[in-house]
């Protein structure tokens, strides 16, 4: 797996502003300025944090405070402390990204990694495209009715954006609700959870997509493509339609080579020519 490279200056950010009185609350801040520095790739996995004593002298705090920092970061699978090596940056498949505090640093923090958002992204190609089909065959009214009113909010802000002007906020959040009301629309436990955790994450790609609004415009027509073919029922043209969206967000981030991209319509077909009895991929 690739890394990032760290940084010259390997020391972490500042503490960011908060309460001072207790150790637990300098403890969080100290956690906070850490996970700053571990999300956007300053320590990659397997490099070694500084001392607690050089910490403390950097966050002008007590070692209990430091130690107090660390232990959190511990108890999220970010990071191992040995007796006598230090502690040391855990790969991210240890990270316990399902934690609310987890996703939400992500979010924070962690659009300058490249190597975060390449997993993020990998994980969204491999399982939409199902998802999106299972939403064909078992969405509700009530589902449909969600997908599209967010969609019309996609809409209605980039018809409010002047061409070659940075999008606002609402659309991205438009946006990665669109994509979570299908996670929904499957009905299935699992799907319908992980949007709800995931989504910070899910809104660091797309907003790594988002630019300005006259790149957005053929993007809409893609995420309209894939609201219709829910909405009448087509699991393979939804199954289609989930793989250009995510090919094109593929593209844009760099992480898709344009010579090896799979034909949307053959994945389609092999995933509903899937045996009767079968327990589909993503379902």
């Amino acid at each position: 797996m690739s890394r990032p490279a760290p940084s010259q200056d390997n020391s972490p950010p500042p503490l960011p502003a908060g309460p001072h009185g207790t150790t637990r609350d300098l403890g969080n801040r100290v956690a906070e300025s850490l996970a700053r520095a571990l999300f956007s790739g300053q320590y990659p996995a397997g490099s070694l944090l500084p001392k607690e004593l050089e910490l403390a002298e950097r966050f002008c705090v007590s070692r209990a405070s430091v130690r107090a920092g660390l232990q959190s970061l511990t108890a999220l699978g970010i990071i191992s402390r040995h007796a006598g090596q230090g502690t040391m940056v855990r790969e991210y498949g240890d990270w316990n990204i399902l934690d609310p505090l987890v996703t939400r640093w992500m979010a924070d923090y962690a659009a300058p990694n490249p190597e975060i958002l390449r997993q993020i992204f990998e994980f969204r190609r491999t399982t939409e495209p199902f998802i999106s089909a299972l939403a064909a065959e078992r969405a509700t009214a009530r589902d449909l009715m969600a997908i599209e009113d967010e969609f019309l909010g996609m809409e209605r802000t980039l018809e409010d954006t002047a061409l070659g002007a940075t999008l606002p906020r609402a659309f991205s959040e438009h946006d990665v609700a669109f994509h979570a009301a299908i996670y929904r629309a499957t009905h299935n436990l699992v799907w319908a959870q992980l949007a709800h955790i995931l989504r910070p994450t899910i809104l660091i790609v797309i907003r790594k997509t988002n630019d300005t609004a006259d790149e957005l415009r053929d993007s809409l027509g893609r995420h309209r493509r894939l609201m219709e073919s829910i909405r009448l029922r087509q699991p393979e043209a939804a199954f289609r339609a989930a793989v250009r969206v995510m090919t094109r967000t593929g593209l844009d981030l760099g992480l898709e080579d344009p010579d090896a991209i799979a034909d949307p319509d053959l994945l389609a077909h092999a995933w509903m020519s899937t045996p009767p009895g079968t327990v589909r991929p993503g379902g």
